[in-house]
């Protein structure tokens, strides 16, 4: 087992990584969560029960795992307390295993304001939660931070002066009234803060000093990191490996004997608008769609569907530097007679190998696809190698051998039991049948 493990999307996000982090963190002490916000929705099945978190890593369904929060999140302390009050309900036990950063900044009630009004201007499709808004006054400077709920005062001005400008803009730009109270604002997040006050601490200190094992969990997608995704259709933190030493307050050094894994769906998936050459936009992607139950853990919107990009995983193992892959809903392909892969991309008549940077050249080019024979028979819930179909072998080949990664696993259902460890494919020498 390695004692530090990473588990990135490489994709524009839901790729199960909730399911993945779930299963793994079994073996490990701490998980930690470093970038993001309640805009994730890891989804896993506990106790025959479906839970959705969308701030606590996910490991903390197991009853040894210390849970992190670092300083790269924004954090809504209102979401954090439902999550922590509905997981008490259930019967989790996290007294005493989760700590979050000082240094996190928090998701204020004038954040999803402007999220609403921005969007409404003209978005991308966000989830309204006031992530993008959070992350902006953290680089503008005008962030309230948990260690600031120390110090009253230092809350009060830093309201007062945010309430006015985005009164400001509320009112002067889109004409709406802002009726919120420095006043009651202030008694809420205090309230909710006492009752998780022990929990806050200096997690990179933490961090760096622990000698226990970690998972480091991402939210979002590689292709919808800030700078290396599909800008401006992104979210607004480094969801790829980038955000790794800023989220956590680590040297990269610290992740040099780390162990890089990317979670990919056995097709692709997006949310929002943006960019997305193999979305399939007729009959074969809503099929798609209601094979895999695609849609928004977070939002409940419908997600847009299409065929496995290998240009974009590709992409992604190189910005992550991925060690292996893990393939997920590889059954929802099941009763397809064809499947189609995505190899390159052309633009007028010039065959492209990469991802581009621009989003309007993204808009223009067209995918080349290769057509693989499906293989036509049940593969939910399988946990033996042996019962994957040839067909199913040469389409995890074909990517392994275009990205240039072994994939180490498929999942196979949402349960943790529902998985094949493909490790031992790649040992009994399965690959080359």
């Amino acid at each position: 087992m390695e004692r530090k493990l990473v588990i990135l999307g490489s994709q524009w996000g839901d790729e199960g990584k909730g399911k993945i982090v779930d299963l793994l963190s079994e073996n490990y002490d701490m998980v930690i969560r470093y970038q993001g916000g309640s805009n994730a929705g890891h989804t896993v099945i506990y106790n025959n029960r479906k839970v959705i978190l969308h701030l606590l890593p996910t490991g903390i369904l197991h009853p040894h795992v210390t849970g992190v929060i670092t300083q790269g999140m924004v954090v809504d302390l209102e979401v954090l307390d439902q999550e922590l009050e509905n997981l008490r309900s259930i019967g989790v036990d996290w007294e005493g295993r989760v700590f979050i950063s000082d240094r996190a900044h928090l998701v204020m009630p004038y954040h999803k304001v402007l999220d609403r009004l921005f969007e409404k201007r003209g978005g991308i499709g966000t989830t309204l939660r006031g992530i993008g808004p959070a992350y902006m006054f953290k680089f503008g400077r005008k962030g309230v931070r948990i260690s600031d709920l120390e110090d009253e005062d230092r809350l009060r001005d830093l309201l007062e002066e945010n309430f006015s400008f985005v009164r400001d803009i509320s009112e002067r730009v889109f004409g709406e009234s802002f009726d919120f109270s420095v006043d009651e604002t202030m008694e809420k997040i205090l309230t909710i803060y006492e009752k998780y006050r022990p929990m806050v601490k200096d997690v990179s200190k933490i961090l760096w000093e622990t000698d226990r094992s970690m998972i480091f969990e991402g939210a979002q997608g590689t292709m919808l990191d800030v700078d290396m995704g599909t800008y401006p259709f992104v979210t607004s933190s480094n969801s790829s490996a980038l955000g790794l030493a800023n989220g956590t307050g680590l040297s990269p050094k610290f992740f040099s004997d780390a162990y890089f894994l990317g979670v990919a769906k056995a097709y692709t998936t997006r949310v929002g608008e943006g960019p997305f050459p193999t979305e399939l936009k007729g009959e074969e992607g809503s099929r798609l769609r209601d094979l895999g139950g695609e849609y928004g853990s977070t939002t409940g919107r419908p997600r847009r569907c299409g065929w496995l990009d290998l240009v974009v995983l590709r992409h992604a193992v190189r910005v992550n530097h991925l060690d292996g892959l893990i393939i997920t809903k590889l059954d929802v392909l099941d009763s397809f007679e064809e499947i189609k892969v995505c190899v390159a991309y052309e633009l007028e008549g010039e065959r492209i190998d990469h991802f581009p940077a621009s989003p309007s050249l993204l808009d223009r080019v067209r995918p080349v696809y290769i057509t693989l024979k499906g293989w036509l028979r049940n593969t939910k819930g399988i946990k033996d190698v042996k019962d994957l179909p040839g067909e199913a072998r040469d389409y995890i080949n074909l990517i392994e051998e275009f990205t240039g990664v072994p994939v180490v696993m498929l999942s196979t259902g949402p349960r943790r039991e529902e998985y094949v460890w493909l490790k031992e494919m790649l040992r009994s020498g399965l690959r080359s049948s």
